[in-house]
């Protein structure tokens, strides 16, 4: 399966949602936004991005602490598509 190189940017917003928008290397500068209800399950969502179950944890302490964050990765093609 192909990887998409590129970069996650994550923030929470005011009613508690978070906001993922997944921003491609390939100089698409177009992206769609993925909302979810909590971070909870944005770190459930993190995982299917490719991110160790570690690295999803330590970006969502990051998300509360700072109110948004952003990672380097890698999406599956199959996952890049929902964005």
């Amino acid at each position: 399966m192909v990887k998409i190189p590129g970069r996650l940017i994550v923030d929470l917003l005011p009613d508690g949602k978070v906001r993922i928008v997944f921003l491609s290397n390939n100089g698409d500068k177009y992206a769609t936004p993925i909302t979810v209800k909590d971070l909870e399950a944005a770190e459930l969502f993190f995982t299917t991005c490719g991110l160790s179950a570690e690295h999803a944890t330590a970006l969502r302490a990051e998300v509360s602490r700072n109110k948004i964050a952003g990672v380097d990765t890698s999406l599956d093609e199959e996952i890049a598509a929902k964005f």
